[in-house]
């Protein structure tokens, strides 16, 4: 397993900026649905997780434009950030259905991530 599945978000965070923090927690978001993807395939039940998988992909990539639309001080972020948060905890749940440790953690890591999508989108 990949050490960063085992890093907190918070070990990211820098200052006490919103935006940056959700930034960071997006970034996080999708380097560890890209390893859960990884992960994922290599399971002897991967006809089971197909769902989790493309979810997993789904996850990566708002987390990814999220981050690039919030670096850019775009107009649409709040737009952004609650489908980001809204596709998150779709993840978290599909994650959490598989009980081995890379799927819970990015359960974790995605309701996290969900979490301060919300905040930037209520803002």
């Amino acid at each position: 397993m990949q050490a960063t599945m085992n890093r907190p978000v918070t070990s990211l965070i820098s200052g006490g900026n919103p935006m940056q923090i959700c930034i960071d927690s997006c970034s996080k978001c999708v380097q560890i649905c890209e390893e859960c993807i990884n992960l994922c395939l290599q399971e002897a039940d991967i006809k089971a997780r197909m769902n989790c998988i493309k979810t997993l992909q789904d996850c990566a990539e708002i987390c990814s434009t999220a981050a690039c639309y919030m670096s850019r001080s775009s107009g649409n972020i709040k737009e952004i950030c609650n489908v980001c948060a809204t596709i998150c905890e779709k993840c978290a749940t599909e994650c959490d259905i598989f009980k081995d440790q890379h799927c819970q953690s990015c359960a974790d890591t995605c309701n996290q991530c969900a979490g301060e999508c919300r905040k930037m989108a209520n803002m």
